[in-house]
């Protein structure tokens, strides 16, 4: 059986995938690697290859920053396919907003409580429904100290502007608010789905993944 290797969003763990259910594969995600302020989108990609067992057919699935990361990392390696879900494959398809925080890079003046507080109220722009909250919450609380900072650097300065990935099949909502629709060229297209839809559209995301994945 093939393995789907997986990386979830920012400030995110292996719950994102709770109702990610795979019919011809198995899923195993990622840990998180020590991020430090050196590091780029390029290098951070670097630190995930020991945990993927490149010796047997695998996918790379990446969710976000973790599609992000999984871009990145395709480049390095060599998977089967490499699916992308409410992410970008290079830095041309980042929301205006986030290019903003280039030139204005506030996060950098925030500490780790501020960065925390911020994620946490950034549901309504994810769109995480509130019984998800408890967990959405729990995650970010795990996250260790840096870690937000760092990834938020190594999003907003990514420099990678190969956009034309046709190894690359991306899954993207409509109604994304934080990486905008009109901003990616998706392969799929989830009516309505926003930047969460990995939990609350788990149904439709899974009956595409069992497609791709065979």
């Amino acid at each position: 059986m093939k393995t789907v290797y997986a990386i979830p969003g920012l400030a995110t763990t292996e719950e994102l995938f709770q109702f990610t259910h795979l019919s011809n594969a198995r899923l195993k995600v990622l840990s998180w690697p020590e991020i430090t302020s050196q590091d780029t989108l390029q290098s951070y990609a670097k630190k995930f290859l020991d945990q993927i067992d490149t010796s047997h057919p695998f996918y790379l699935l990446g969710v976000s920053f973790g599609g992000m990361l999984c871009s990145e990392i395709s480049l390095l390696i060599k998977p089967e396919k490499t699916i992308l879900i409410s992410s970008c494959k290079c830095s041309k398809e980042l929301a205006p907003m986030l290019k903003l925080f280039r030139q204005l890079p506030l996060y950098s003046l925030m500490n780790d409580k501020m960065l925390k507080r911020m994620t946490k109220n950034s549901r309504w722009i994810l769109g995480f429904e509130k019984k998800f909250m408890p967990e959405f919450l729990s995650m970010v609380n795990s996250m260790r100290p840096g870690y937000i900072k760092n990834s938020i650097h190594c999003i907003v300065n990514w420099k990678q502007h190969n956009c034309h990935r046709p190894d690359i099949i991306h899954i993207h909502g409509e109604a994304d608010r934080l990486l905008t629709f009109g901003s990616v060229k998706a392969n799929f297209t989830i009516k309505g789905g926003n930047h969460a839809m990995i939990i609350n559209r788990s149904h439709e995301i899974n009956h595409l993944l069992n497609q791709i994945i065979v």
